[in-house]
């Protein structure tokens, strides 16, 4: 039953620490901060190992940046006669999307002419999205109508920002509490226009089935409730195909890079406060919507695995690893660790490269705490069995008072401290008195038992400081620490009286009469540091003064001890 305990053990407090890591989980923001950190890693492995879809050839990015701004000798934000002629040189180029990261509110600076400039060149091109904004209210700012009646679509530009300020998620629409109406996001848009300015690729929404659709054939991304979704990045800011912007503005534009391609304007310099921390990276505002864009149009919507399925794969597989450490093998223990560690890797990144979430973290959860738990309790065990067979070496098998050669180690340290701080110390040994006979007439078995007693009374009567070790046979010591002669004897009437207690309990009358002989000795540097000359010494005494106590109360023409 006793080699179950120890897997029992393990297995209850695995069961119990995962169990309330598992429920802390859901309420620390701690631990879901590291759970999308670490799923971060595995996106960055992905865009390392996994090259982007061909789709993206098909989106260009018009950035817009310090060395523009230079060019056409315009500080941000630009006049709208700037954009109207990047329009035109685009529409000329055969762009088929113009998508402008910019919300154009109300008038620039009160003149009319350059918003007259701006729409018609959207009008010409016939197929232009721009963004639109939210109030801290939640309300809705549009373009003035002039550049809203002249655009193909808008959408608004939001994001979110998680608790570590990185963006993961995004809005892709916003649906209205009390009717079927909702807002689309910018890219969603973008992606709409792609199919063309016709009202039939517009975005549309599913509440009861919580699946957004866009374009025609219709693209299904699935989202929560209030329209939020995880982005799928795939691409980092320089896969994308860039042309600086003051290049379209001057005409400096080859028809091949941009015809019949999505063109995405936007911000991408540092300096205009418009990079964003996400999985893969610091991006642009652009180059975010042109990942979220990407995914849409290629369909790769990411896919989570239930959490309940992963956080039971995380018990199993921490199970398996804790089977290793319980069979007391800790390296094996470990060596299974790390093949779970590099199993969850790289199944988790082959079903990431699929589209598949399997949170990593919560993956390596269970072989974490298998791994931590393993080792201490491999180590507790350790030290236990190293206590039990330090006992084993300095403990009487039969008494389980120290045995001869721990009191001798002990005696010679104290004999020296003794002797440095000028304190006193004592040794009293005893034996049985007629313990042959008892041997002789009851029987070993009884002979034994009686040194089981006696040991116990030692133990009882002495300090618990002081050290109680058997001889050998029926003799034992008592080093009484810090105790000079008087003391001494005090012990010895102490402990005869409660071993004649003791014998007079006894059942059988055989031993009712059994008696005790004490002899002691004392060393004491505050009389004479010099007597007796060392601890053997001192022991030789003793024994000479326990043969002295015995012959004193021996019964006339008795022999032997």
């Amino acid at each position: 039953m006793k080699k179950y305990l120890y897997p029992a053990v393990a297995f209850l407090l695995f069961c119990i620490f995962f169990a309330a890591l598992s429920g802390y989980y859901g309420t620390s923001e701690f631990l879901q901060k590291s759970s999308l950190q670490t799923r971060d890693v595995f996106f960055r492995i992905r865009r390392w190992s996994q090259t982007p879809s061909e789709k993206i050839k098909s989106i260009v990015m018009v950035t817009i940046d310090e060395e523009s701004c230079q060019k056409l000798d315009s500080r941000w934000p630009w006049s709208r006669t700037i954009f109207a002629q990047m329009l035109d040189r685009l529409t000329e180029a055969g762009a088929a999307v113009v998508g402008l990261n910019v919300s154009f509110t109300g008038l620039e600076t009160g003149d009319i002419e350059s918003s007259r400039l701006l729409a018609a060149a959207m009008r010409a091109q016939g197929n232009v999205v721009i963004g639109d904004t939210f109030t801290k209210d939640n309300q809705v700012i549009r373009p003035t109508p002039l550049i809203a009646e002249a655009v193909s679509r808008y959408g608004y530009l939001e994001k979110i920002i998680d608790s570590d300020l990185v963006i993961r998620r995004s809005y892709l629409l916003r649906p209205y509490e009390s009717s079927s109406q909702f807002e689309s996001s910018f890219p969603l848009e973008v992606a709409a226009a792609a199919w063309g300015p016709a009202k039939e690729n517009d975005a549309k929404f599913d509440r009861a089935s919580g699946l957004a659709t866009v374009g025609n054939p219709a693209i299904g991304i699935p989202v929560s409730p209030e329209g939020s979704y995880f982005i799928n990045y795939t691409a980092i800011e320089s896969d994308f195909k860039q042309i600086p912007a003051w290049q379209v503005v001057k005409g400096k534009l080859s028809p091949q890079d941009v015809s019949k391609k999505i063109v995405l304007v936007g911000l991408t310099s540092s300096l205009f406060s418009d990079r964003h921390p996400t999985p893969l990276g610091a991006m642009s505002g652009i180059a975010l919507h042109a990942n979220e864009l990407l995914s849409i149009l290629t369909g790769r919507n990411l896919i989570f695995v239930s959490s309940n399925f992963t956080f039971t794969f995380s018990w199993l597989l921490g199970l398996l690893v804790l089977v290793f450490f319980i069979l007391n093998r800790v390296w094996i223990g470990i060596a299974a660790f790390l093949l779970a560690f590099f199993g969850i890797f790289l199944g988790t990144q082959s079903l990431l490269a699929r589209d598949y979430v399997l949170e990593p973290f919560i993956l390596f959860m269970g072989p974490f705490l298998s791994l931590v738990l393993g080792v201490i309790l491999n180590s507790v065990k350790l030290f236990l069995e190293n206590k039990g067979l330090e006992t084993k070496i300095v403990h009487d098998k039969l008494t389980g008072l120290y045995n001869y050669d721990f009191l001798r180690g002990r005696l010679d340290g104290e004999w020296k401290a003794s002797k440095k701080n000028k304190s006193a110390l004592s040794i009293v040994m005893t034996d049985l008195d007629r313990f042959k006979k008892i041997n002789d007439t009851l029987g070993h078995e009884t002979g034994n038992e009686m040194i089981r007693r006696a040991g116990a009374v030692l133990k009882q009567t002495a300090r618990g400081y002081d050290v109680v070790a058997r001889y050998g046979g029926d003799e034992f010591f008592v080093l009484l620490w810090h105790s000079g002669h008087e003391e001494a004897k005090a012990y010895r009437e102490r402990l005869r009286e409660a071993y004649h207690q003791m014998a007079r309990n006894l059942q059988e009358p055989g031993l009712q009469d059994s008696s005790i002989s004490i002899g002691i000795a004392t060393f004491d540097p505050k009389i004479n540091s010099k007597h007796p000359e060392n601890p053997q010494k001192l022991l030789e005494e003793a024994d000479k003064d326990l043969f002295v106590d015995k012959e004193s109360r021996r019964k006339p023409g008795e022999k032997g001890r």
